[in-house]
């Protein structure tokens, strides 16, 4: 395959909010759906779109003041139920007064431009559609009275106009026309005076109030969406707030539905508190508003929380998540109880504590300027389900002696059906839903089937045979980029296209004894619960997970029994893995660069161990399959096996191959082993060549249950830290795993 084979046909990048719309990309959606926005703060997008940028505070380019000048209203008798409103004042001298921004659009496409617009010390306006040229007959527009909204005029052109009453004096002005000669276009707002005129001389006494600019495709205006820095095309464009907000891609979520009633406004009938009070208080909610709540604490001992009246309807046995935004207020710790299980969570700093052992799963997410949005996963064991939202002192300690003041502040409760959280929908007096996004992308032209690339935040996916244009398919992960590429990728460039584009990004995963599901198959953590003890790459598909050993980095385990150990590793939880039976094993291995490794004085550091399940009378020894680190680069495997029953001594290990493993690269492994004291084999391959092939050798003692794997870190004490990186870790007893010779998985 040659270079320009590997150069995608055509791309779809989310990594970048567009100035422009892309017409190879159709949307719909119905009703409205949340986001983090690049301000920091949850907003709401509406079905409709806007062209516009700064479509509200109209300050900055791309508008353009002409003979005019712009200031921002604070006056909540003129402002009424608008934010932001904006005094359009005439400047001193003779000419046009408006302003104006430009728009590049679509030829022969019905296009609707409005405005929200008042009287102030002059009434009369003109409202159009900018260059004439775009237009035949010119620019379609009207010109409007803004004491009662009579439209005076109207240009011959237009489609359709109205001037619709908002109330309190305002006005929302639309415009719809077909831009028939040309893709230049945009919209215009003058002051007129008293005898309808365009230019004539300033006063700057004289002005209107304007408020929600809007363009956008159709035959009339959409609900009005503000836009700042950007324009709103439909899609949603989120922003991880972990940190300053960084662009995480597009939400293209499935439908979803918040069964929890009155779901940010927690003093109503459909919340009850438990010792504690529940008040609105001046602090900003993620959505930037002042709508947040207090959950105080009540003096006395006793658990403080609160809970939905009444209980929620549930299947048994169904799949649900609640998530809650909550932020420290006095209080750094929260709980969810739903059914008697327990989930907690730090609310100092983001990281969850203690989780009962039937909770599914529970996440934190930064929601911006110290709020968290606080998740779990549970099934359902009764038709009703029991929640409580409480503070606690500490770290799964409910019950309490509370002062009477402490407490966290609370917004934005849901509970949904599945094991996912979904963007936050707001509810009322009843449950609300979230229709499905709706994304297709246009196909390129080709006489052949392509193969097209789709990278979301929590990893990608390579589809071949793609014939029709492409229905994005929901998910409540961000899409980040989407490409076609001419047929029949190799899978060496698959991997190649998705690393250089999505290097691994790797974050905390899990502390000791967690348990670790991959390819179906349950490992369980011994790590020093250290921040880099144990991470996982959480932009990639395949399972990727990065161990990091520093000096003096030791297991809670290893600590008990006095073993001057250090480790991180995962091991296979009640493997029993057979004798006499082929096992076979595959995945792939990366060793960061770094210092060489110091053996001397017996040292030693395995990267990856078939361990003996001993019997109680065997003296623990050394793996009976063994991959062991030397130097700076050299892997070497080893063996180890005996015939006593019970062995009292150790048996001594036997080194049967060794290669050299380039560090900072990935090298795939795949390892044919049949454990048996006397009559083993072994096979072994390093990318796709085989460097050892062995029948007939001990491997194993006589216990009475198999054998189990590890992998990760697992040394002698010594001064150099190390990482090392794995991927698609398989094993298998009852398929044989010879083809990932030749057609390693590929890491995306």
């Amino acid at each position: 395959m040659n270079a320009e084979n590997l150069l995608p046909l055509k791309a779809f990048d989310f990594r970048h909010v567009p100035l422009s719309m892309n017409n190879d990309l159709s949307f719909s959606r119905e009703g409205e759906a949340s986001f983090y926005g690049s301000d920091g703060y949850l907003h709401f997008a509406l079905p409709g779109t806007n062209w516009l940028i700064d479509s509200v505070k109209m300050t900055d380019l791309p508008w353009s003041k002409v003979g005019t000048t712009v200031s921002e209203i604070n006056d909540r008798n003129i402002a009424g139920n608008f934010s932001f409103v904006k005094k359009l004042a005439e400047s001193n001298g003779t000419g046009e007064h408006r302003i104006s921004q430009e728009v590049n659009v679509v030829m022969d496409i019905p296009l609707t431009i409005s405005v929200y617009v008042k009287a102030g010390t002059r009434n009369l306006v003109q409202f159009s559609f900018l260059n004439a040229a775009t237009y035949t007959g010119g620019n379609p527009g009207m010109r409007v009275d803004l004491t009662n909204g009579t439209i005076t005029s109207k240009s011959s052109n237009i489609i359709s106009c109205e001037a619709v009453d908002s109330g309190n004096g305002w006005w929302r002005l639309a415009v719809t026309g077909v831009p028939d000669l040309g893709t230049e276009s945009g919209l215009h707002i003058y002051i007129l005076n008293e005898s309808y005129t365009v230019s004539y001389d300033g006063n700057p006494d004289k002005y209107i109030y304007v408020w929600g600019a809007q363009f956008e495709q159709g035959f009339k205006a959409s609900a009005f969406t503000p836009t700042t820095t950007a324009p709103y095309f439909g899609l949603r464009y989120n922003y991880n707030l972990a940190s300053k907000p960084v662009l995480a891609g597009v939400l293209i979520e499935p439908a979803g539905t918040n069964l929890f009633l009155y779901s940010h406004t927690f003093n109503q009938s459909a919340w009850k508190a438990k010792d504690t009070r529940i008040n609105l208080v001046s602090e900003r909610s993620p959505d930037g508003t002042l709508n947040a709540y207090k959950l105080t604490e009540n003096a006395g001992y006793s658990s403080h929380y609160l809970i939905p009246e009444p209980m929620v309807e549930t299947e048994a046995g169904g799949v649900y998540t609640i998530s809650v935004f909550l932020k420290a207020a006095g209080r750094n710790w929260a709980y969810f109880n739903i059914n008697g299980v327990t989930a907690h969570f730090n609310l100092a700093n983001g990281i969850l504590g203690n989780l009962s052992f039937k909770i599914e799963s529970a996440a934190m997410e930064s929601a911006g300027n110290g709020w968290y949005r606080c998740s779990s996963t549970f099934v359902s064991v009764t038709p009703v389900a029991s929640i409580r939202i409480g503070t606690e002192i500490e770290n799964a300690e409910m019950v309490y002696t509370g002062n009477g003041s402490a407490g966290v502040l609370i917004w934005g409760a849901q509970l949904e059906k599945g094991d996912k959280t979904t963007s936050y929908i707001r509810t009322s007096e009843k449950a609300a839903s979230r229709s499905a996004d709706k994304v297709t992308l246009t196909r390129p032209k080709s006489n052949v089937p392509l193969d097209v690339f789709i990278q979301r935040r929590n990893g990608g996916i390579w589809m071949t045979e793609q014939t029709d244009d492409h229905e994005v398919s929901t998910s409540e992960s961000e899409v980040q980029l989407i490409q076609y590429y001419n047929p029949e990728m190799p899978d060496v460039k698959k991997e190649e296209i998705s690393q250089s584009l999505f290097p691994q990004e790797y974050g905390y995963f899990a502390d000791d004894s967690a348990q670790v599901m991959i390819f179906g198959t349950e490992y369980k953590a011994q790590t020093p619960n250290k921040p880099w003890s144990l991470q996982k790459a959480y932009n990639k598909t395949s399972p990727t997970f990065r161990m990091q050993v520093k000096n003096g980095d030791r297991w809670s385990g290893d600590i008990k029994t006095m073993r001057s150990r250090e480790r991180s590793e995962l091991y296979l939880k009640s493997a029993n893995l057979p004798f006499d039976q082929d096992v076979w094993l595959s995945f792939a291995i990366k060793i960061e660069p770094g210092e060489a490794l110091d053996l001397s004085d017996n040292g030693f550091c395995i990267i990856g161990q078939f361990h003996a399940s001993e019997d109680a009378e065997d003296v623990s020894s050394a793996p009976i399959l063994g991959l062991r680190m030397e130097g700076a680069d050299t892997i070497r495997l080893y063996t180890c096996s005996t015939t006593e029953n019970p062995h009292t001594v150790g048996p001594p290990i036997v080194p049967r191959a060794f290669s050299r493993f380039t560090r900072g690269i990935w090298h795939r492994i795949v390892i044919r082993a049949r454990f048996s004291p006397t009559n083993a084999d072994l096979q072994w391959w390093k990318n796709g060549e085989e460097l050892i092939n062995l029948t007939g050798i001990g491997m194993g003692f006589p216990d009475k249950t198999g054998p189990y794997w590890k992998f990760g870190l697992y040394r002698s004490t010594m001064r150099q830290t190390l990482a090392v990186e794995y991927a698609n870790m398989e094993l298998s007893y009852t398929a044989s795993l010879l083809p990932r010779v030749k057609q390693p998985l590929i890491i995306i």
